[in-house]
């Protein structure tokens, strides 16, 4: 029996989110002085930057499966780019002082600050988060037409204005 292309891909998805030895730099950086991130369940990571790496690689790898006009790519291919360039920078950064504990710290600081989106253990999350809605979004094929038509008036917002009571009336110069 041959498997379908939403089951292979699915297995190939799995493969690529476990961890692997060829990520592993050839020598270790420092430990880590943060010892904690003051955040219940979020633990310290060892290698921030090469796991960070690692993962928007494997999204952006994910993103390329769909077609170009999906607006989901283009928005989250920006985002993870321009992640992953902060990324390369401070590990290029990071590579040049392996052995200093309190200039690795401080790369990673500058690395979360220009990202803007908490601790890189957070960011970290957030990047597997995206992993795995992006690998959903080509399973769920997002970019194709609706199987059926959204009903009259479902994509149709509300204004302010009318749940003021103010909308739809004419509100010119009264004649009086």
């Amino acid at each position: 029996m041959h498997a379908t292309r939403t089951a292979l891909i699915a297995r190939t998805l799995v493969r690529r989110a476990s961890p692997s030895a060829s990520h592993a730099p050839a020598t270790p950086f420092a430990a880590r002085l943060k010892k904690s991130t003051n955040i219940t369940g979020v633990e310290v990571a060892k290698s921030p930057l090469e796991q960070l790496e690692s993962r928007y690689t494997q999204t952006l790898h994910v993103l390329k499966s769909m077609p170009e006009a999906s607006v989901y790519r283009q928005a989250t291919i920006a985002l993870t780019q321009h992640r992953l360039d902060v990324v390369l920078n401070a590990k290029r950064d990071a590579d040049k002082v392996r052995s200093q504990p309190e200039q690795l710290e401080k790369i990673y600081e500058q690395a979360e600050a220009q990202i803007d989106a908490g601790q890189l253990e957070q960011v970290l999350e957030q990047a597997q988060a995206e992993y795995k809605l992006a690998a959903k979004m080509v399973d769920w094929k997002a970019w194709e037409p609706l199987e059926h038509p959204p009903a009259p008036g479902q994509w149709s917002y509300f204004s302010m204005a009318e749940e003021a009571g103010e909308g739809g009336e004419d509100h010119g110069p009264s004649k009086n």
